[in-house]
């Protein structure tokens, strides 16, 4: 079994099926580029928008997380924030070529965030990405007032902790993954808007699935409370997989 992900593992993937004298099953993840037929499955988010007898589709991405890492890392934070409050969680992705984190739309989404927290009497949690600009990190920790958590470097346990400590999420908008991740948690989601340089159809197309399934919502000083059926697309296509090669 061969599972590959990415441009740059599709020829090893190819070549290694081709030329093992035992049986493969290939895997790839995300659109190849190449010709289908290389592969036994490929698995791509729907928004992409590709077909095939071989394709199989995931709501958003597919992603490490589980239930069980998530309930395991609960108490990690939970001596650093006031309890007697709800607590929200934002979490931050980082630039792209879609999404500008200037100061501007940073700004802009921490004076909402502001504002949640302060009309509805939140704990706010902010948890920083791989992607996430020092300055953007910086400016939260001055942003808020010491009575938030701002995790000031990259700590999975915290994600995690915050994760399951948090009645309600924020992600911002140019991160699938991360509104995948969080969808796996079935609490409401809310996304932080970043106006786009250019055409992203794509990311649009993966908020409005999400929208329809009712997962997310936009971020406005109104919080509510909703549910929706928790999203876990990695297990449930490794499932199909196992079925169709055993």
């Amino acid at each position: 079994l061969i599972i590959s992900c990415g441009r740059k593992s599709v020829i090893p993937s190819i070549f290694l099926k081709k030329n093992s004298i035992k049986k493969v099953h290939n895997i790839h993840i995300q659109d190849p580029k190449v010709s289908i037929n290389n592969f036994d499955f490929i698995i791509v988010p729907e928004h992409d928008d590709l077909k095939g007898k071989n394709v199989i589709s995931s709501k958003g991405a597919i992603h490490y997380l589980t239930e069980d890492e998530i309930k395991k890392n609960h108490d990690y934070l939970l001596k650093k924030i006031n309890n007697d409050k709800n607590c929200i969680l934002l979490i931050l992705g980082g630039p792209n070529k879609y999404y500008e984190y200037n100061d501007k739309n940073i700004k802009n989404i921490y004076d909402k965030v502001r504002e949640t927290i302060k009309k509805n009497n939140l704990q706010l949690i902010v948890v920083p990405s791989m992607r996430t600009p020092k300055k953007a990190i910086d400016l939260a920790s001055d942003y808020f007032s010491k009575d938030n958590l701002v995790i000031k470097d990259i700590d999975k346990r915290a994600y995690l902790s915050a994760l399951s400590l948090s009645k309600y999420i924020i992600v911002t908008c140019d991160s699938t993954s991360m509104i995948s991740e969080s969808a796996l948690t079935g609490k409401p989601i809310y996304i932080a808007e970043i106006p786009s340089k250019k055409n992203d159809r794509r990311f649009k197309k993966f908020r409005n699935l999400f929208t329809n399934l009712n997962i997310i919502k936009n971020l406005d000083e109104n919080i509510e409370n909703w549910s929706y059926e928790k999203l876990d697309e990695t297990n449930r296509i490794a499932l199909e997989i196992i079925k169709k090669i055993t």
